[in-house]
């Protein structure tokens, strides 16, 4: 896995959002980023979700404030890595075994020029750096500073808004928008390539607030001039997957609505609001993975659950 690494330059001092997979790995970046910049007063760290790849380099900040949403903890990564079977689970989670296996394959090629087996020697020599470091586990720091929905940072000349995109919506949690360069930096600009769909515990109202972050990036009173993915390799200037997800979400949310209303079972509206029936515009929005209608359906099983219990509390209170 590729994880974008973004240092911003304040006047208060430096701001880095995301550490990567390992301590080592940030640690180099970091020394990096000082060498460039020619200082190394970090302010704060920014974790947007607690992954291994996002925030398994906190430590390299021994020091540092780390601000995440409240929502986002290391403790279930200290657990996975205090045990050998979670440590190789992670290893195949990030790729690293499988990318060792494919360059010992790739080494192995007739005709390659020394040239080409350096570089591939330079990679295995790094995958192996990082599956030995996860395997005999590290430090993790869990964020110092959290929030709920928004947080401001004054830095001076810099000033960050941080927004919480909602319960359950997506791995990650953050999007930050520096003012005065009017960029943002967050997970896939609105969702991903792929359809949206829900991890953790999903709520109505995570998904409500959801749409209503992804109205304010869509407006054009929100001043966006550049985009940085926390994964994607380019950068990005196009709104265009925050509206697609937002009327997906809106959509969604809308028929199930309705559907309930109207005396529906959950198979007949299943059925009604497939990808290949009712729903079926809403495939031009995403590439089109072979697993695209297995996602819709079980975001339509989620948010039937979440109605049929809004539903079942609202006859309580009347009955009461």
């Amino acid at each position: 896995m590729h994880t974008n690494v973004t240092v911003i330059e304040t006047q208060k001092g430096l701001v880095v959002i995301e550490t990567e997979v390992t301590p080592s790995i940030m640690k180099r970046i970091k020394k990096a980023a000082e060498q460039k910049l020619g200082r190394n007063d970090w302010a704060y760290v920014i974790n947007t979700h607690g992954h291994l790849h996002h925030a398994g380099g906190n430590s390299a900040f021994p020091k540092t404030p780390i601000i995440s949403d409240k929502t986002t903890s290391g403790d279930w990564l200290k657990h996975t890595l205090s045990s050998y079977k979670g440590r190789v689970g992670h290893c195949d989670y990030l790729g690293v075994n499988s990318a060792i296996k494919l360059l010992r394959q790739n080494l192995a090629q007739e005709k390659l020029t020394e040239v080409q087996k350096e570089t591939l020697r330079r990679r295995l020599r790094f995958c192996n750096a990082i599956r030995q470091e996860i395997m005999a586990g590290f430090e993790v720091r869990n964020p110092t500073i959290t929030f709920r929905e928004r947080n401001a940072l004054d830095l001076g000349d810099t000033h960050l808004r941080l927004i919480y995109w909602g319960d359950g919506i997506s791995h990650s949690s953050i999007f930050v928008h520096v003012v005065e360069d009017n960029m943002l930096v967050g997970m896939g600009m609105g969702g991903g390539k792929g359809i949206p769909n829900f991890y953790g515990k999903v709520t109505l109202e995570g998904i409500g607030h959801a749409i209503s972050v992804y109205e304010e990036l869509c407006d054009k009173n929100f001043p966006i001039d550049i985009m940085i993915g926390i994964h994607s390799p380019a950068l990005n200037t196009s709104r265009q997957r925050f509206h697609h997800s937002r009327t997906y979400f809106q959509t969604l949310l809308d028929d199930l609505t309705r559907a309930k209303q109207n005396g529906l079972s959950l198979q007949q509206t299943k059925d009604k609001l497939s990808l290949d029936k009712e729903h079926a515009p809403m495939r031009r929005y995403f590439d089109q993975p072979k697993n695209i209608s297995e996602i819709h359906l079980k975001n339509i099983d989620a948010i039937w659950e979440l109605l049929q219990k809004e539903g079942s509390s609202n006859s309580q209170e009347q009955n009461n």
